[in-house]
């Protein structure tokens, strides 16, 4: 039984992760979350889950909004402006989460050169 949760959860870590991700912008938070989400799945009555995958992602949601919840009074005393980690790759391909982070890099750097320009054009200061 155990070995068949954890087959069933296997198949939608690669999803999990890339929600945890992406609501809390580290790696490591990311994938102690998605354990977090498995320890409560192998834990739970499976007779009352009927979609495993919908079950999980609102798991890894609540999961992540209350590491924020926790998160956003650390970050309160940080002075610098806080950035997602970036997520090494071993194999260099693109899958899903790798685009997700490359459009998000794409974002946060727009936002960093929009915050530079001046009204008339030209750069606040030197980049």
């Amino acid at each position: 039984m155990t070995t068949a949760i954890a087959e069933e959860f296997e198949r939608h870590r690669p999803r999990l992760f890339g929600l945890a991700y992406r609501m809390l912008g580290s790696a490591d938070e990311a994938e102690d979350t998605v354990q977090d989400a498995y320890l409560r799945f192998s834990g739970a009555d499976r007779a009352g889950i009927e979609q495993p995958a919908a079950w999980l992602a609102k798991v890894v949601t609540n999961l992540c909004l209350d590491r924020l919840t926790s998160a956003r009074a650390r970050r309160e005393t940080y002075v610098g402006a806080w950035l997602p980690e970036p997520v090494l790759t071993s194999d260099g391909t693109l899958g899903p989460l790798e685009s997700a982070e490359r459009r998000d890099a794409v974002s946060t750097a727009m936002l960093v050169l929009l915050e530079r320009l001046t009204a008339t054009g030209g750069t606040s200061h030197a980049l």
